[in-house]
């Protein structure tokens, strides 16, 4: 409806992008219900089209000095979309280390007064984490979380335990790049497409959106220019994209011990921060989300304190482990 009369504005919903063809500057799409294809130029490509981008795929086939990891976040998640309690912020991120045994979680605030609560544990733990949370009766899932769910009061467990019952467990991909554009393509690539994320940190969506925000201010800034807004918004999104898939990697330990651990020094430096704030630092964790700050100082600042080369130390070698147990 906002754009209904505009001349510039085409909505193509329910189509896919099959193709890049870079050399004539035009894309191929197929409507997904009339499986319809058909070829579309463009001026310059944005790809927002996730983990598993096309958009991405012809800076890879383009450019041999584009590097790009794509992983799986070797975690095992559950999300559930529940009434909003009165305990927690209706309006900010709350961490919840050790939400359950084994599992870190993160609560998002959602429109209507809802809030999504997020649970996942590393995935070579499967067998360790407790029958009740892997049942398919949503009493015992309330039961279960009446007694071990220490971080507040839900307003209804019922609900909470029917949506966990009720779905699947998740996975998700991860992507690293070290660049983010193509100026001999005309083609820019942001969200997930560029730095496909775990929700561990809860960061994703927020930081997708700053990409669109800086991508337009870095455009009005260069007047339209292309040649120069590309590689001035890869220079400036790539460290905050490669830091929050760092963090979300390794802010957290997959081994329990270490994480222990971490969450004893969480506890500890944010009472110490609170008490002294000019002589202790925050926690890199309270520091996520924070207006103002960057997550490329928050991974600056982990790194300092020697959180993110343990954790990362230890999760590479577990998941290597695991792979090559699992896989050969």
């Amino acid at each position: 409806e906002t754009h209904s009369n505009d001349n510039h504005f085409t909505p193509m919903y329910l189509s896919t992008c099959q193709y890049v063809d870079y050399d004539n500057r035009r894309v191929l799409v197929r409507n997904q219900e009339s499986k319809v294809e058909k070829y579309i130029e463009y001026d310059l490509l944005i790809g927002c089209d996730g983990v598993r981008s096309t958009v991405r795929e012809a800076l890879i086939k383009r450019h041999s000095d584009f590097s790009c990891r794509l992983t799986d976040i070797f975690q095992n998640f559950k999300a559930v979309h529940v009434d909003c309690p009165k305990s927690i912020s209706s309006t900010g991120l709350s961490l919840l280390p050790d939400i359950f045994p084994l599992f870190q979680g993160i609560a998002l605030p959602e429109t209507g007064g809802k809030v999504n609560i997020t649970g996942g544990y590393p995935r070579h733990l499967m067998d360790e984490i407790d029958e009740e949370l892997k049942s398919d009766d949503y009493r015992i899932v309330a039961k279960y979380t009446k007694e071990n769910f220490k971080a507040f009061e839900l307003v209804d467990y019922d609900d909470f335990a029917k949506q966990w019952v009720g779905q699947r467990w998740n996975q998700t991909g991860m992507v690293h790049c070290n660049f983010y554009h193509s100026s001999q393509m005309n083609i820019v690539i942001m969200g997930d497409a560029a730095h496909a994320t775990s929700p561990t940190i809860g960061m994703g969506m927020n930081t997708a959106l700053r990409d669109a925000q800086v991508f337009c201010n870095i455009l009005k800034e260069n007047n339209d220019d292309l040649t120069l807004t590309l590689p001035a918004f890869s220079e400036a999104r790539v460290k905050e994209g490669n830091s929050l898939t760092s963090l979300a990697s390794n802010l957290y330990c997959v081994e329990t011990k270490p994480q222990i651990v971490e969450t004893i020094h969480l506890i500890v430096r944010s009472i110490f921060h609170k008490k002294f704030p000019s002589f202790v630092d925050d926690h890199p964790q309270n520091m996520v989300g924070v207006r103002g700050v960057m997550l490329c100082d928050v991974y600056d600042h982990a790194t300092k304190l020697g959180i993110i080369p343990k954790h990362r130390c230890i999760n590479e070698k577990v998941r290597n482990d695991y792979f090559e147990k699992s896989c050969g």
